[in-house]
């Protein structure tokens, strides 16, 4: 009878959902009644990734101690169990999470005219007693919004590169242990029977930046494995392949794969700019090329990560958003909101702090200190960076 009442009620919530089914149509990505729609958004970046240059976590140990260097979420968290124990450390990364996004956030990102949210994760978070709840708690309250989700695994098992972003610095193992794509298998298949069937689930990233792919054809093997194993369970769900700054030249075309409702995803960063006018420059100077091998593939795209930084301004991003949509592409501003150490930075978020942030310091902080700085993370203390969120609009 359980069960009978669980099965009920994940049938009724699907069925009254407020948004209808994504689906590749060509080079356009349209509505379950065949219209185009662009996906235009943010990252909550540092949400359930928390990464150390755009939040206040203070990172180097006090002279003396013999707790390490925190680069990544790994050795936050590390640190923080350390000191305190697991079930301790678990109550203060729940208060991180349950206060560095909040449903108000979600409500601000719709009325600043964006349609969907990016939300990186790591693996680990499905391990976690109560990392998929979370998660379907982030769809469903997107969705409240308006919003649809797009499900980015930010760390693959074993690392698909050795940048702090993925969780860890300095693995990169998912090319070299078969035991770690096999997990990811498992893990892409588990949140296709989660996920699959929701609509307001836009996407599944199946991971971000794969730069450390030795080569695109281990990208491509790679890639293979997860798609098939996702379409297992989630057949008609949009997922997303990213190149890996590779070049979208080195990816594999659908209809030799056998892929179907694929889009392929780029991030653009260009942190050589030495004027606000570079980075619609670097833009355009790959513009034909990218459609051209977007019409072979006869695929939509997805810019996911993009920023501006350094020399970024109103006027360029007014430029380059209008930019990516007249080429036809979807895309997310990396990121929502920051709250870095040294204070505010420019517009690398939606939202920041106008003063430097009081730092949590897990080397020095009790737990209960810890827990109580985390109200100072709200967006609700923090101001848009002026002009932003309007130029976009524009």
């Amino acid at each position: 009878m359980i069960t009978m009442l669980l099965a009920m009620t994940h049938l009724t919530k699907i069925r009254f959902s407020t948004l209808p089914e994504l689906h590749a149509k060509g080079t356009d990505i349209v509505t379950s009644d065949g219209k185009p729609i662009l996906l235009r958004g943010v990252n909550l970046g540092g949400w359930l990734v928390e990464e150390m240059w755009m939040t206040p976590w203070q990172d180097q140990p006090p002279a003396g101690s013999s707790l390490p260097k925190i680069e990544d979420h790994v050795s936050l968290w590390n640190v923080v169990a350390k000191r305190f124990g697991q079930d301790k450390m678990v109550q203060v990364r729940d208060a991180w999470r349950d206060n560095w996004i909040m449903d108000a956030d979600f409500s601000r990102i719709k009325e600043a005219g964006f349609n969907h949210v990016r939300i990186p994760f790591l693996d680990s978070l499905i391990a976690e007693p109560n990392g998929l709840a979370r998660l379907h708690k982030a769809v469903d309250t997107a969705a409240k919004h308006g919003l649809y989700t797009v499900l980015d695994m930010h760390g693959a098992p074993g690392g698909q590169n050795d940048a702090d972003h993925s969780g860890q610095v300095k693995r990169n193992r998912l090319w070299i242990d078969v035991e770690n794509i096999s997990k990811m298998e498992q893990l892409w298949a588990q949140l296709g029977r989660e996920f699959g069937k929701d609509p307001n689930v836009a996407m599944f990233d199946l991971m971000n930046e794969p730069m450390g792919a030795p080569n695109p054809a281990m990208l491509a093997v790679v890639y293979d494995r997860v798609v098939k194993a996702v379409r297992k369970t989630a057949p008609e769900k949009l997922l997303l392949i990213e190149d890996g700054y590779k070049g979208l030249d080195t990816t594999i075309h659908p209809n030799i794969a056998g892929w179907t409702n694929v889009v392929y995803s780029l991030h653009f960063y260009n942190f050589d700019a030495k004027e606000p006018a570079d980075h619609l420059k670097a833009l355009q100077s790959h513009d034909k090329k990218e459609k051209e091998l977007q019409g072979y593939r006869q695929t939509p795209m997805y810019i996911g990560e993009f920023n501006l930084e350094p020399h970024g301004t109103l006027g360029a991003m007014h430029d380059v958003t209008a930019e990516l949509e007249a080429n036809g592409w979807s895309w997310a501003m990396w990121t929502y909101k920051t709250d870095a150490k040294g204070g505010p930075m420019g517009q690398w978020g939606l939202y920041s702090r106008v003063q430097k942030p009081t730092p949590i310091d897990p080397y020095v902080d009790s737990a209960e200190e810890m827990i109580a700085k985390m109200k100072n993370v709200r967006t609700d203390v923090m101001q848009p960076v002026s002009g932003l969120i309007e130029s976009i609009k524009k």
